[in-house]
């Protein structure tokens, strides 16, 4: 990558599903590095409810209306769907399965965040979601169980990160792609198991839990859970009456390497393999 690459700022389009679509902007601005170009994304078949109209109509294109070759990765957001077991029945389904399918081979890397994580493991690598008996919520100390993979690369060893969701990877088909090296698990926690996957080629990523959360966003949720009448347990490790941000300069690092990544991978400046491995990056055992 010549230095002129470098310093040219990643572009990203992101396929937002999440509630009130228009609050991401700011989630976004305070987790990318600063001048990245958005491409935000709606779907035809999600009726955005809760979203500004106007707002959505003036920011948001369908896939079909992006430049999407100029973009160097994809997001998908998390969405409200997660609750629900069965993929499919999200009335947008088949709509994300084909704007997925095709933006793989027109980006340098993928990511999905939280259901759109799962989404990702579905569509790529045929792996169902496993729900838990309990959502799990708050904010996790993780384990840096990959230090020199290059995503991780200025990460501490052990490091905050919010998680707010109701399924995982499905266990076994996920360790039977670790073990054959298809899928790299990057973090670690007992609470939550391996919350950050890449594809060993680098392309796809599943963010799991969440690198784009702001300080106060699990307070929100808990508090709109408790206006409906639920009887939510606390957020672990996180005060709902006066959050502290653990997190956000990992997880800036975190997403200014993918972008990094994707740039490379897309600009043909980097083999796909990303090494994985202290073998396999000279690393003495």
């Amino acid at each position: 990558m010549t230095i002129a690459d470098r310093n040219t700022p990643a572009r990203l389009a992101i396929i937002n599903l999440m509630p009130q679509a228009e609050v991401y902007f700011d989630y976004m601005d305070q987790v990318l590095p600063e001048g990245t170009v958005i491409d935000w994304v709606r779907v035809r078949n999600h009726p955005y409810r809760s979203s500004d109209p106007e707002i959505l109509a003036r920011t948001h294109r369908f896939w079909e209306d992006t430049d999407v070759d100029a973009c160097d990765a994809v997001l998908l957001t998390g969405a409200a769907m997660d609750i629900n077991p069965v993929f499919q029945e999200a009335g947008y389904w088949d709509e994300i399965v084909e704007t997925l399918r095709d933006a793989a081979g027109r980006v340098g890397s993928i990511a999905g965040v939280c259901w759109g994580a799962q989404v990702v493991g579905k569509v790529f690598f045929d792996i169902e979601k496993q729900h838990f008996a309990q959502k799990v919520s708050g904010v996790f100390e993780m384990t840096n169980v990959a230090p020199r993979h290059p995503l991780m690369r200025g990460l501490d060893d052990r490091f905050w990160l919010p998680q707010s969701r109701y399924a995982q990877l499905e266990p076994v088909a996920f360790e039977a792609a670790v073990t054959d090296g298809t899928l790299v698990p990057l973090d670690w926690c007992a609470a939550s198991g391996h919350t950050t996957v890449v594809s060993a080629d680098g392309r796809f990523l599943m963010l799991q839990g969440h690198q784009d959360y702001p300080t106060e966003r699990l307070s929100e949720e808990y508090r709109a859970a408790l206006a409906k009448g639920k009887a939510p347990k606390l957020p672990e490790n996180y005060d709902v009456d006066a959050p502290v941000n653990r997190w956000r300069a990992n997880n800036r690092a975190f997403l200014a390497n993918w972008l990094r990544s994707a740039v490379a991978l897309k600009r043909g400046a980097v083999p796909a393999a990303v090494p994985r491995t202290d073998a396999e990056l000279g690393v003495p055992a």
